[in-house]
């Protein structure tokens, strides 16, 4: 695994026990979510909208104003 940050950005963790024994050690017990694999995120794919959905989707600008003590 890579890591993403820190003094040995890019370089693999098993290289960096290698080379750095003790900021393996420190980053273990000081810093564990650096040796965690980061998991991909979905992407999220973006929809046009018609304009009867948009009119839908922003219909409460249409409702009346009330005050405090109508709302609630």
């Amino acid at each position: 695994m890579k890591l993403r940050t820190g003094k040995y950005a890019g370089q693999s963790s098993e290289d960096v026990s290698m080379m750095d024994p003790g900021y393996y050690r420190w980053m273990r017990l000081n810093r564990p979510e650096m040796l965690v694999e980061r998991k991909a995120k979905p992407k999220v794919e973006k929809v046009e909208l018609t304009e009867e959905e948009l009119d839908q989707k922003n219909n409460y600008k249409t409702l009346p104003k009330l005050s405090w003590k109508e709302a609630f």
